[in-house]
């Protein structure tokens, strides 16, 4: 009997201390093992892009140029005897200019640069090859030149002329401001060469009596002539300024395209011009009186040139 009681004491205890025990094991749970984490990393800033703007460069250009020759031949005449230049006999203009025709150009340049802050400072070369010819040809038939009421005389002349700028090239300085770090804006100038050649041909003829007497007036049977035929290839030396814009395409290689203006100035060539009285029978006082002995020709050179070129950085 004693034993029963002692079970059933010990059923009930246990019925209840189990929900205490319970609730303390949901209030207290157990402690799981922290997780050990790697501290956060800095981030590392992103690399600036940048060019490389100093040494050397070599590279090629192509583009247009413009064709400004002049041409003017104030010397080449022949007049009758008795005559009096600027009076009764006049020298007859010959002059042409070509200021609306373009030329293709092409050629290397090398040059070699140094940078400075936000600066670019350099020197280059260049030479182009270009085909810029102006010319013309002029006849002056049958003018009636009158010496005296009872002494007239026809004239013919003849005119061909030529100019032609073959090359160009030029040693410059170059300044520049980077806009971008690798984008420069640049100005450059400095001397400039050019190849210059040309022709010039004239020739007069005098004959007897008014046009309307005269079929043909022409070397056989006048009383006079007047010839020259002159050719000449010329270095000649002046300035060119400019400005452009160059920006790198891809590591080492840059892209360019520039503008200039190019002048070599004026001046005046002079050449023999031969003169001789035809005829036996004439009379000396039909032959030529005061013919120019010379003939000078002005001529003036200048254009302007757009380009664009490719270019690699040299170490």
């Amino acid at each position: 009997m004693r034993l029963l009681v002692a079970g059933v004491g010990l059923l009930s205890a246990i019925a209840i201390l189990e929900p205490a025990v319970a609730a303390e094991m949901v209030a207290k749970p157990r402690r799981e093992r922290a997780v050990e984490r790697p501290a956060p990393q800095p981030q590392r800033a992103a690399p600036t892009q940048t060019a490389n703007w100093t040494g050397g460069q070599l590279g090629g250009s192509n583009g247009v140029s413009s064709v400004n020759n002049s041409f003017v031949d104030p010397g080449s005449y022949i007049c009758p005897f008795g005559s009096s230049f600027g009076s009764n006999c006049f020298e007859t203009p010959f002059s042409f200019s070509q200021n609306n025709k373009v030329s293709y150009t092409i050629g290397p340049f090398v040059g070699y640069r140094v940078q400075l802050g936000n600066w670019v400072v350099g020197l280059e070369g260049d030479w182009s090859w270009k085909n810029a010819e102006t010319s013309f040809n002029q006849s002056s038939s049958a003018q009636h030149l009158v010496v005296s009421s009872s002494s007239s005389f026809t004239r013919n002349e003849q005119f061909s002329g030529s100019v032609k700028q073959k090359s160009d090239s030029s040693i410059r300085a170059r300044l520049g401001t980077l806009v971008t770090p690798w984008s420069l804006l640049y100005v450059t100038g400095g001397v400039a060469f050019a190849e210059i050649s040309g022709l010039f041909a004239y020739s007069g003829v005098l004959c007897p009596g008014a046009p309307s007497a005269v079929s043909a007036c022409l070397t056989p049977g006048s009383i006079a002539t007047a010839t020259t035929a002159v050719t000449w290839n010329d270095t000649r030396v002046g300035s060119t300024v400019g400005a452009g814009w160059e920006t790198e395409l891809w590591a080492g290689w840059k892209a360019r395209a520039e503008y200039r203006y190019t002048d070599f100035g004026s001046y005046t060539k002079t050449f023999g011009l031969a003169t001789t009285c035809t005829g036996s029978s004439s009379p000396s006082s039909s032959c030529t009186n005061s013919p120019s002995s010379s003939v000078s020709i002005g001529l003036r050179e200048a254009f302007h040139t757009f380009r664009v070129g490719l270019a690699i950085d040299l170490p």
